[in-house]
């Protein structure tokens, strides 16, 4: 008899040494170290260092990594107009997938399975996806395409690309530390779909854009532009959205996890940390107080914690981000964290098959 567990729950499907989520101390550890210490101190280049080549870099390699990441973020004039062709209102998820796959025929390692010329692609797909995700209004309503700066940083390039005017000197750090929280996760759901992929020694970029397709989701990546949807109203407005939503039994986005299950999301917690910040900077604390109050409604009627994406909602709202770029900015980040885990499952790969419990007739 094949023990059967609903969506694998809790079962172990690989051995890894890129990240891992603490549960019991409510922490989450990237290569030993913890993300939400690293998210703080460090630049989202030199974490994406730390994901890609295992360490994080010293003065050398930060400089020299930041600069090919600020090379490589140019994108092929053919694959701009690829997007550039697609229909108005197409989904900017949608709009990044069809991207990225037109960048493969471009990447001279794309069949190169190996450890060096997966890196080589890592670096690639980061900056290029990062520049596509800061273009995508660009190219879908304005048919135009913006070049980064070189001198900013990659996660500023994308904040003020995607705002296509003035960035206010508070939104810069906060924009980088949540930016660097969505990076990598374990094995969530996309994670998961880009490493077996990869099982198949398919090429990394087919690897990303499973991770992409998995991602758009409204249980995964698509949570946050949901989640938005309570902060369109004031405490009193939010507590009344949220009671008839529970009463319909439907879920309230944002809430909930499959791994946390006794507290709130170490990345929502210091997520909400700069919410409250980044409010009192602006001297209008609206958001944070709808945020404070429905996460207390919600442990109150239902047991449940906020996860990151109810506070990156509020933030990204705070800053003017459109909630249709949400998912997309996730998807700039965690490239970084699906391109580790393909170099990861590629080095010592095992073609991942289970089995399924078969339920139907068997003939006589």
């Amino acid at each position: 008899m094949m023990q059967y567990v609903p969506g694998l729950e809790g079962v172990p499907a690989v051995e890894s040494r890129i990240c891992t989520i603490d549960v019991e101390n409510r922490r989450i550890i990237i290569r030993g170290k913890s993300l939400e210490k690293i998210a703080q101190e460090h630049s989202f280049e030199e974490v994406a260092h730390l994901l890609i080549h295992g360490h994080l870099p010293d003065a050398d390699e930060a400089k020299q990594f930041t600069r090919l990441i600020a090379v490589e973020r140019r994108v092929p004039n053919a694959v701009v107009d690829v997007v550039k062709s697609l229909p108005a209102e197409t989904h900017p998820m949608d709009a990044l997938r069809t991207g990225v796959s037109a960048l493969a025929p471009f990447d001279p390692d794309l069949d190169d399975t190996s450890p060096e010329a997966n890196k080589r692609k890592a670096a690639r797909l980061v900056a290029k996806t990062g520049l596509l995700v800061a273009n995508l209004d660009n190219l879908l309503t304005r048919r135009t395409f913006a070049e980064a700066d070189e001198t900013r940083g990659h996660a500023e390039n994308i904040l003020r690309l995607i705002r296509g005017g003035g960035v206010e000197d508070w939104m810069i750090k906060p924009f980088e530390i949540l930016f660097i929280l969505y990076v990598e996760h374990e094995l969530a759901a996309s994670t998961f779909t880009a490493r077996v992929i990869a099982s198949t020694l398919a090429d990394m970029y087919g690897a990303v854009v499973g991770g992409l397709a998995a991602l758009k989701g409204p249980l995964h990546g698509g949570a946050n532009e949901k989640a938005t949807e309570i902060f369109e109203y004031d405490v009193a407005g939010a507590e009344k959205y949220v009671r008839e939503r529970l009463e319909r039994k439907e879920r309230i986005m944002g809430f909930g996890h499959r791994v946390y299950r006794r507290g709130i999301d170490p990345r929502a917690e210091l997520t909400k940390r700069l919410l409250e910040e980044a409010c009192a900077k602006v001297g209008d604390d609206r958001l944070y107080r709808v945020a404070d109050h429905v996460e207390r409604l919600m442990e109150k009627e239902k047991g449940l914690y906020p996860n990151l994406d109810f506070y990156a909602a509020a933030l990204y709202k705070l800053m003017k981000i459109p909630p249709r770029f949400y998912t997309p900015i996730f998807a700039a980040s965690r490239v970084a964290g699906w391109a580790a885990h393909v170099i990861e499952q590629q080095a010592e790969n095992r073609l991942f098959r289970p089995r399924a419990v078969y339920k139907g007739p068997l003939e006589d």
